[in-house]
């Protein structure tokens, strides 16, 4: 059985609909989902585009790259120092990437 059992029929003209399309695209729900979302008062945010969820799975790698080393490290006490300049570098690179990707005059897609 059905969970909604009361259908509404909605009206709307050809910017609404554009309008309606587009805001449920980006936030990644159907119209219907959106449109519930919306009466309910809930803050709809859109998702991800994605250069940030490849800018996210880079900044995770280099995360888990650097937990690796400092496990290594309190497990050795020892800490190599070619370690540390990837440490460095790789902050550093990731730092610079975002700054451009984000801060830069283009649109992100």
């Amino acid at each position: 059985m059905r969970k909604r059992t009361i259908k509404k029929q909605l009206w709307l003209d050809a910017k609404e609909n554009k309008l309606l399309k587009q805001k449920s695209d980006k936030a990644g729900l159907t119209e219907a989902e959106f449109l519930r979302s919306c009466i309910k008062g809930y803050k709809i945010k859109e998702q991800p585009t994605e250069k940030i969820k490849d800018m996210h799975r880079k900044l995770t790698g280099v995360a888990n790259n650097i937990n690796q080393i400092t496990h290594n490290s309190y497990l050795f006490q020892y800490i190599r120092g070619q370690d540390l300049e990837y440490i460095k570098n790789s902050i550093k690179d990731f730092i610079m990437e975002f700054e451009k990707k984000i801060y830069s005059r283009q649109k992100l897609k």
